[in-house]
């Protein structure tokens, strides 16, 4: 029989990734029950109204509606590393490109939009996602965070809900129809979250893959 020590390094490295993910999300699990806090979200019904105009974008493979009176802003910004801080395999990173950010000048909240890159080329399809899911727990582990995954617009989604000091982030990520991952990062003030979230709940129920 094969052992699991003869197969080659990137399945083992699969297994391994698959099996940190699973550990990572039963521990958060488990402090969202400690919490007390409901582990089901609805972006199905959606407000139109909240939301601006519609925007397809082909690169990314989705369209998708910012919050009303979150404004566009034309700026240049640098693709952001994810690590585990790790110098023994830099091919562990994740990179976040953006294309587009919005910001609303009356709270302070912003929205950024683009792809998530990995620089290991053996890492695809469920094992990159896993990865950087498992990549976000291990990241934030000591702040408040809630992991929900979902489905809307027949797009499996996972929510990150990361509350650090004054500022509140509901990261999404999902694959486009390339299997590219996409991600949108709304952060908000906490003490703007009330006014703010109907806006990004109707702006995350907008998703559509092309």
């Amino acid at each position: 029989m094969d052992s699991f020590f003869n197969r080659p390094f990137s399945y083992k490295r699969s297994i391994l990734l698959a099996f940190l993910l699973s550990t990572s999300l039963i521990l958060v699990y488990c402090r969202e029950k400690n919490s007390g806090e409901a582990d089901t979200v609805d972006y199905v019904s959606f407000d139109r109204s909240k939301l601006d105009i519609e925007i397809t974008d082909l690169d990314l493979g989705i369209s998708f509606s910012a919050p009303r009176s979150w404004s566009f802003k034309q700026t240049s910004i640098s693709n952001k590393t994810e690590s585990r801080g790790s110098a023994v395999n830099p091919s562990d990173n994740i990179i976040y490109k953006p294309t587009y950010v919005f910001f609303n000048d009356s709270t302070g909240s912003l929205l950024s939009v683009g792809k998530i890159i990995t620089e290991d080329s053996s890492m695809a399809g469920p094992a990159r996602i896993n990865y950087y899911k498992s990549l976000l727990i291990s990241k934030y582990k000591n702040d408040k965070i809630k992991v929900v995954n979902f489905i809307n617009s027949r797009i499996l989604l996972t929510q990150f809900k990361i509350e650090r000091q004054n500022l509140v982030s509901f990261r999404i990520i999902f694959e486009n129809a390339r299997q590219e991952i996409i991600q949108f990062d709304y952060t908000v003030p906490l003490g703007r979250l009330e006014s703010d979230y109907p806006s990004i709940k109707s702006s995350i129920g907008s998703l559509k893959l092309l």
